[in-house]
């Protein structure tokens, strides 16, 4: 047998989907598919910008969360 490639799944915060589904009114597969970029249009590319401005705002805050208890 040969070495195959294994597809890899991104996994999303859930949190975040839900605050997405909540804003746009759409459901979580279509939030997921338009931060993967499978949807094309203006809509999916606010969902894509909002996803990654609140991931990194969501990091931030368990760093924060780390580091407080780690005093």
């Amino acid at each position: 047998m040969s070495k195959s490639k294994t597809n890899n799944q991104n996994s999303y915060e859930k949190t975040i989907l839900d605050a997405l589904s909540s804003k746009y009114g759409l459901s979580h597969y279509y939030i997921r598919q338009s931060i993967n970029g499978n949807v094309k249009g203006v809509t999916p590319d606010a969902i894509k910008k909002d996803y990654l401005i609140m991931e990194k705002e969501f990091q931030k805050t368990v760093q924060n969360l780390i580091n407080k208890t780690l005093e």
